[in-house]
């Protein structure tokens, strides 16, 4: 039920979205298509790589994709890449837009990312 408003929610953004069930199947997504710009994670993840760490493959792999990454409340969360954001459940859908649109992704002036995120 989570992933289908989820679906939903980048769908009424304008997206095409892409269900992964694992780390793993959403690798396969990102080697087979070009074109994704931004992906949308759980923090735990099922699959060979935990969401922080599917967050990091991403960011070195492909460094103009967006990343977002969703988690129920923890401690601080440290081990994402820099640039990725992070929201605690329950996020709400107007939080995710907004999201979006400082990236660029959604607004009046869309764009995607050209150039990998500052390192620092």
């Amino acid at each position: 039920m989570v992933m289908l408003s989820a679906v939903q929610m980048f769908e009424a953004a304008g997206f095409e979205a892409l269900v992964a069930f694992s780390s793993d199947e959403a690798i396969a997504h990102l080697e087979s298509r070009g074109g994704v710009v931004v992906a949308f994670t759980e923090y735990d993840a099922p699959g060979t790589l935990d969401g922080p760490a599917l967050a990091r493959t991403i960011r070195n792999r492909w460094p103009t994709v967006e990343i977002i990454v969703v988690s129920r409340p923890r401690e601080p969360i440290e081990d994402l890449p820099l640039g990725s954001r992070y929201f605690e459940k329950p996020y709400t859908q107007a939080e995710i837009t907004r999201a979006l649109t400082e990236l660029g992704l959604i607004g009046d002036q869309p764009r995607a990312r050209t150039n990998p995120p500052p390192r620092g």
